[in-house]
């Protein structure tokens, strides 16, 4: 069990990578000077910058649950972040897939 959760922690902090490059595109939101006044953008950065402490927290509290015994809610906090970086991203790609399918609508 422990290799287990080990292996999935490995891969969440892979996921890291796509995350940089995101952190770093995100503040592209504000291009538009009206930009500024729009709360969900802000909401969209926010979101951005609270993976790496959605990560530890998880991380945190699957060790926590580990040594208390509980392995199998163990590999649910482990694979947790893996689970959050990929709804993201699949809300993100439908997202980004109906905009640039309606380009002309949304103008």
């Amino acid at each position: 069990m422990k290799v287990l959760i080990i292996l999935l922690q490995v891969i969440g902090g892979l996921t890291f990578i796509p995350w940089f490059i995101l952190c770093g595109m995100s503040f592209m939101v504000f291009d538009k000077p009206q930009a500024f006044r729009r709360r969900l953008l802000w909401l969209f950065i926010m979101a951005v910058f609270s993976y790496p402490f959605i990560v530890s927290a998880s991380y945190w509290w699957a060790w926590s649950n580990f040594i208390s015994s509980f392995h199998k809610i163990a590999v649910f906090w482990s694979g947790f972040p893996i689970l959050v970086f990929g709804l993201a991203y699949f809300i993100l790609a439908q997202k980004t897939d109906f905009f640039n399918k309606n380009k002309r609508i949304l103008k």
